[in-house]
């Protein structure tokens, strides 16, 4: 009940790219300026007002 080595290594990559992932996205959130208009979203243009 040996498996392929390959299916070890593609085993193992998954494992590891599911956490990884996060991890820089984690790092990404956190330390990109993304500017402040993309979370701010108490301050609405004058266009949407008017289309109310």
């Amino acid at each position: 009940m040996i498996a392929d080595t390959a299916l070890w290594i593609a085993g193992l990559a998954i494992v590891l790219a599911v956490p990884l992932t996060f991890m820089v996205a984690n790092w990404v959130r956190k330390n990109v300026d993304h500017g402040e208009a993309r979370f701010d979203t108490r301050e609405r243009p004058e266009s949407d007002e008017e289309t109310k």
